[in-house]
């Protein structure tokens, strides 16, 4: 294939032998932060290349690399009032669409229009009314340009003469010129020409080569026909499925649907990192043109080939030192290719034995609504429940919409209770309002979630309002723990919305994605998709700890008449005993519900012994009948030690706590920042200093604004300190996993708060 746009100025980067350093090197696993600094890399090189009258290169194709420069950058979220930006603006904006680029208008000038596209909201008055109508004049142009047969070609002239390389690229302006509002004629009768096309050029096997008939398929050519496949379906064929008739989608599928499929199963056959499949040479282009099929598909992997990060690994491993890949034009492709694919993950879709995806784009379509909205970049993937859990936490919400009944193996039900179990929320769809999927939610979630019911969410459920205050609502349902909702039900359709794009007059259904996602993390930012799951470590808390006389301590869960055994299946415990072991050497020995169902387990007051730490916990009530009111009295004047936490912070348990501390005649007493507990300096051990940069949880940052300590009470018995209060949460906190409204710190300070009381426990006699 010939180059895009034409032999660059730029040289291409020496080649040198790999030795045994450069095996080392790429043996090494890439990370996000390897992938960040190459981004960056990359950023201030293209930059470098701004010249004074904002062309980003020479010669006779000065102005189309140009124009993919200023659109790579662009789309890099550089701002147009930057002074490269704004020359670069300038200098595209001077050039005629017919001789301004040389003989590669085809490249050229949709290239162009992708780059005013993702600047023209961020432009006011005059400009971005001039910029709206340059890239309407160019869409006419090209839709003028069109050949018979439906391709483009270098020269923009309606005769016969066309190639799949250029014609995937006027379709991914007309995509990008209406996300970003700006007005065109409509595209579907070229696209419905384009279509055809396609069609006509795809061959046995799946994929496309340069030209219908022009030889075997190759990489680069089948993704970038199928991307635009994805592109014109979105046009031409919104529905997929919809609407349902007598709770069932329309089954059968489209010839695009078909085509996608078989181009799919190509590239996973024969996706390479390091080279075009079946044609070798612009490798970078490739991957440019793979990475857009795998954000649009929802692909982790091609075949075994988790896309993202061997493409990723590959070219933070041949970035040159002063940040480029090569020439101008391989720069972008590769800067493009990881600042796109970079992105977090919102949603994950289940694929399952049985009907899953028979509304092909809906979770696709909420998740670019949800990008728009929050003017962030977000992707989702598919998955299956044969990966690793780890894998299920890509995303905060498993996505699981089922037509059919899903014939779950015991091994998968646990998994699903695993991932809500370590933070993962689930929403399920009966697709279409389907009867039998109904019937078997009900009884799943009885089976899977015994410990608590499938219940409709209360009006003042936190769903409603996390971001949209929310007066039009679905008819759904929930399990919650007593720390967050879990599991979301929509037993009625709400795919169909999604997958038509029915925001006018379903607006309500889009909004709720947008709360979900935000319920799901409490607001959270999201990581990016090759960094590691879990909290943010800093060095706030980074001393020597030291441990007190006991180094095993023995904490039982107590039972109590509220939800005491709220929180344990997240093992917040474990957590803590993990850290605790490591840091100080001290043995936590847990006697907790371990197992579903989590509300079977604790230790009845009555039983708890002496050199036992007795923990109480709870985030609705806490009760003790009389004859637990006096075991407990006993055990405390027999030497044992309380620990009440409310969970999640609970305003409401804290009630009852304070209830509870009237009952029994004891005292609480707000600790001072001199206690032992909060400054770190304890009797024969040594932990860390609570009383300054402390942080919090969302919930909690403006009302500990002045006040960045932890914050306990002691438990008086007269004068004798028998036990400890927080009434900001602790153990799920440090678990890193997220929960809405949740009272409590940050997961790095909870663990230190976490690791100061079992080294204070350890110094008790």
């Amino acid at each position: 294939m010939a180059a895009l746009l034409g032999a660059s100025a730029l040289c291409e980067a020496a080649a040198k032998k790999p030795d045994a350093k450069d095996e080392a090197e790429k043996k090494k696993t890439v990370t996000d932060e390897d992938v960040r600094q190459a981004i960056e890399k990359g950023r201030q090189f293209l930059i470098s290349q701004a010249k004074p009258d904002g062309s980003f290169a020479g010669g006779n194709l000065a102005g189309g690399h140009s124009a993919l420069a200023f659109m790579t950058l662009a789309y890099m979220g550089e701002h147009p009032n930057r002074e490269h930006m704004a020359s670069g603006l300038n200098y595209l904006m001077g050039l005629d669409a017919t001789t301004g680029f040389g003989n590669r208008q085809g490249y050229a000038v949709p290239i162009r229009i992708m780059g005013l596209s993702y600047i023209y909201k961020k432009l006011l008055g005059d400009r971005r009314r001039l910029v709206s109508l340059l890239a309407t004049q160019d869409l006419m142009h090209l839709q003028a340009g069109q050949a018979l047969n439906g391709g483009w070609r270098y020269t923009l002239e309606p005769n016969n003469n066309y190639d799949f390389s250029v014609t995937q690229w006027p379709i991914l302006a007309m995509r990008d010129a209406k996300w970003a509002g700006i007005e065109f004629p409509d595209p579907t009768g070229h696209l419905a020409k384009s279509l055809a096309l396609y069609f006509k050029g795809q061959h046995q096997d799946g994929g496309w080569a340069y030209q219908a008939g022009g030889g075997k398929s190759y990489g680069s050519m089948t993704a970038a026909g199928l991307a635009s496949l994805f592109i014109i379906a979105d046009f031409l064929e919104p529905n997929s499925g919809c609407p349902c008739t007598q709770g069932r989608s329309r089954r059968e599928i489209s010839q695009i649907e078909k085509a996608e499929d078989a181009a799919l199963e190509w590239l996973g056959k024969h996706f390479s990192a390091t080279t075009n499949p079946e044609k070798g040479g612009r490798t970078l282009y490739w991957l440019y043109c793979v990475e857009r099929v795998g954000i649009a598909a929802g692909y982790k992997y091609f075949g075994t080939h988790n896309w993202y990060k061997e493409g990723a690994a590959e070219l933070v491993k041949t970035q040159g030192k002063d940040g480029r890949w090569g020439n101008l034009e391989d720069t972008c492709f590769a800067l493009l290719y990881l600042y796109k694919g970079r992105a977090p993950i919102l949603f994950n879709k289940l694929k399952f034995d049985g009907v899953w995806n028979a509304h092909r784009r809906d979770i696709a379509n909420l998740t670019h609504f949800i990008e728009r909205s929050k003017e962030q970049m977000f992707h989702w993937q598919i998955v299956e429940l044969n990966a690793p859990l780890d894998e299920l936490h890509d995303a905060p919400i498993l996505y699981i919409t089922a037509e059919s009944a899903p014939e779950f193996t015991d091994a998968e039900k646990k998994k699903l209770r695993a991932f809500t179990d370590t933070g993962g929320t689930i929403l399920f769809e009966a697709s279409c309002g389907n009867p039998a999927v109904r019937n078997w939610l009900t009884k799943f979630a009885a089976e899977v979630w015994p410990e608590w019911k499938l219940v409709k969410l209360s009006g003042d459920h936190g769903v409603w309002d996390a971001l949209n205050q929310m007066k039009t609502r679905p008819d759904a349902l929930g399990v919650s723990d007593g720390i967050r909702t879990a599991v979301f039900y929509s037993p009625d359709d709400i795919s169909c919305a999604w997958q038509t794009q029915a925001v006018a007059r379903r607006g309500y259904l889009f909004d709720w994605g947008i709360n979900l996602y935000t319920y799901a993390t409490d607001g959270a930012p999201l990581r990016a998709k090759l960094a590691a799951r879990g909290p943010e470590i800093t060095d706030r808390f980074t001393g020597t700890v030291k441990p007190g006389p006991a180094k095993t301590l023995r904490i039982a869960r107590v039972k109590h008449g509220g939800d005491w055994e709220v929180g344990a299946n997240y093992r917040g415990f474990d957590h803590l005993a993990r850290y605790v072991r490591a840091k100080a050497g001290i043995t936590l020995q847990v006697t907790e519900p371990t197992e579903v169902p989590f509300t079977s387990g604790g230790v009845a007051v009555a039983d708890l012994r002496p050199g036992q730490i007795a923990y109480l916990g709870g985030s609705a009530d806490v009760a003790l009948a009389a004859e637990e009111q006096a075991a407990m009295k006993t055990y405390l004047a027999g030497g044992g030690f309380l620990w009440i936490e409310a969970v999640t912070g609970s305003l409401a348990f804290d009630q009852a706590v304070r209830k509870l501390v009237a009952d029994m005649g004891w005292a609480l007493k707000l600790l001072p920042g001199s206690h032992p507990l909060l400054h770190g300096r304890m009797a024969g051990a040594e932990g860390y200093n609570l009383t300054s940069r402390v942080q919090f949880r969302r919930a909690l940052r403006g009302h500990r604004i002045g006040r960045p300590s932890a914050e306990f009470y002691g438990l008086y018995q007269g004068e004798k300190m028998v036990g400890l209060y927080s009434p900001f949460d602790v153990l799920f906190s440090l678990t890193g996993y997220e929960a809405h409204r949740c009272r409590g710190y940050k997961a790095e300070d909870a663990m230190a708060v976490g690791t100061n009381l079992a080294l204070y426990f350890s110094t008790l006699e």
